[in-house]
């Protein structure tokens, strides 16, 4: 997977569900009594793209998807 920051936002504009023209929808995914649960993140939404300094949407969904080709 790319390590350098400009390719980063290049995988975040092509594969990632939260990427709106640069900034970030703030939706975020977690699992409750096995029921898929989602929230919009006040700390990312509509705020840049915070791919280059660490992003746990993105390590955890973005990332393993695109290393299984989806």
């Amino acid at each position: 997977m790319p390590t350098h920051k400009t390719k980063l936002i290049s995988v975040a504009r092509k594969y990632c569900a939260n990427w709106d023209r640069g900034n970030c929808l703030g939706i975020m995914f977690s699992r409750r009594d096995g029921a898929l649960e989602f929230k919009i993140s006040k700390e990312f939404a509509n705020k840049p793209c915070c791919v280059k300094k660490g992003c746990s949407y993105f390590d955890n969904i973005v990332i393993p998807g695109v290393n299984n080709g989806y």
